[in-house]
């Protein structure tokens, strides 16, 4: 039976020997979910076929309705781009190619990967399609192809075959065979913008803390859920699920915060699995120390005590990461033990007990009300109000840093 959709025919086109003629794309084994506008059909195709339809130039998107033409582009800037023409240009049009890198790469390694379901999209009255029952096909005779949403995973499924193509016995765990799940909907333009709003942005994003926590992809994550597997203390003060602090609960920090400390800690995004061991021995050694000093470093201590100072805010567990790679050289040539008895006596001076002077004032040094960090833009006051707020970017997260270091090796004299 016919969908009732505008588009499918009522009879076939035929072959010249009367057989049903296949038309420029068949995709097997529907199966359909709804009626009318509202149906779907869902069928598995290989990375060859998905990549073959894109070569034909079945495969399009339309950006006026998807992740958009930037601003700055001029008014003549196509909207409609085939799938075959590659990464669309980032001067012209929102795409991130790193990331479509990324997917193509884990593609030709032949790594577990979740694309699934890929999305398709023929406008009603713009196509031309029979539906085989005998064979359960839909066979497109004329018309494109849209995608609604993951033109990032397609775009690195074409550029995964054809580098494969190119170089077969490059990618040895590489299988153009490979299968996924396509939806394919029938939705006309307007809907078909409505699709994108709804699957990017009506959806509540996930917190990064509980993102992180779930995957095993991650260098930095991984690394992080380290360090708290090896500090049980660290680990009953970390909140995993989302990316806020609460004074009703027990945290002074988050996942995602420790997750971008690795990130300050090892140097950059990636840790190669021989060193992320001893990475992560020497991170929860140092942070047993810290906490050791610093009272607002245990799970134990209210949050009332933190109020008023900075030694769990996250741009001075970045400040923390810095020195931290100072104990892992020291540990490196100096080795274990006689690293952390110098380390002790160095972290003893960011105790809250020793008094810090600066400018005539005299306190702890991490307090927020200590001068030395106005004049290193870590707390910043409001003029009209004068509240203090903490600022934690990458200038700030190098300064606090640079301070610590100092202090620790007794280059911050006092008054």
């Amino acid at each position: 039976m016919k969908p009732d959709i505008d588009g499918f025919v009522s009879e076939p086109r035929l072959n010249a020997d009367t057989t049903v003629y296949r038309g420029r794309l068949a995709l097997p084994g529907a199966q359909w979910t709804g009626h009318g506008l509202d149906a779907v059909a869902t069928v598995t195709l290989t990375l060859e076929q998905i990549a073959d339809a894109a070569e034909s130039r079945i495969l399009w998107t339309d950006q006026s309705v998807q992740r958009g033409i930037l601003p700055t582009a001029s008014r003549k800037t196509s909207t409609e781009l085939p799938l075959s023409d590659g990464y669309p240009d980032e001067s012209l049009y929102v795409f991130d190619g790193a990331n479509a890198d990324d997917m193509t790469e884990k593609l030709l390694r032949g790594d577990r990967l979740f694309l699934n379901p890929l999305v398709w999209n023929l406008r009603p009255g713009t196509f031309t399609a029979y539906w085989d029952e005998p064979s359960r096909s839909v066979l497109l005779y004329a018309g494109k192809v849209y995608l609604p949403d993951s033109h990032h995973r397609h775009q690195a499924i074409l550029k995964a075959v054809r580098s494969f193509q190119l170089h077969p016995t490059g990618y040895p765990n590489f299988d153009l065979s490979r299968q996924f799940k396509v939806e394919l909907y029938f939705l006309d333009r307007e809907d078909e913008g409505n699709y994108f709003y709804d699957k990017n942005q009506r959806t509540k994003p996930t917190a990064l803390s509980k993102a992180y926590d779930l995957t095993t992809e991650d260098d930095l994550s991984t690394l992080a859920k380290r360090v708290l597997e090896l500090n049980p203390n660290f680990d009953a003060g970390t909140n995993r699920v989302t990316d806020r602090l609460s004074k009703k609960a027990p945290y002074f920090v988050t996942l995602s915060t420790l997750r971008e400390v690795m990130r300050t800690y090892a140097g950059g995004t990636e840790v190669e699995e021989a060193q992320l061991e001893g990475l992560a021995v020497i991170a929860a050694e140092f942070f047993e120390m810290l906490a050791s000093v610093r009272s607002e470093l245990r799970v134990t201590t209210p949050q009332s005590e933190r109020d008023e100072s900075l030694a769990a805010a996250a741009v001075m567990m970045h400040g923390y990461a810095a020195i931290m790679q100072d104990y892992s050289l020291d540990r490196a040539t100096l080795g274990s033990s006689r690293a952390r008895k110098l380390w002790e006596a160095r972290l003893d001076a960011l105790s809250g007990t020793k008094t810090y002077t600066h400018d005539r004032w005299a306190g702890d040094i991490l307090s927020v009300h200590n001068p030395l960090w106005q004049e290193a833009g870590v707390v910043q006051i409001r003029p009209t109000t004068g509240a203090r707020t903490v600022a934690n970017n990458g200038g700030s997260r190098a300064r606090a840093g640079q301070a610590l270091r100092d202090y620790v090796r007794g280059e911050v004299p006092g008054d």
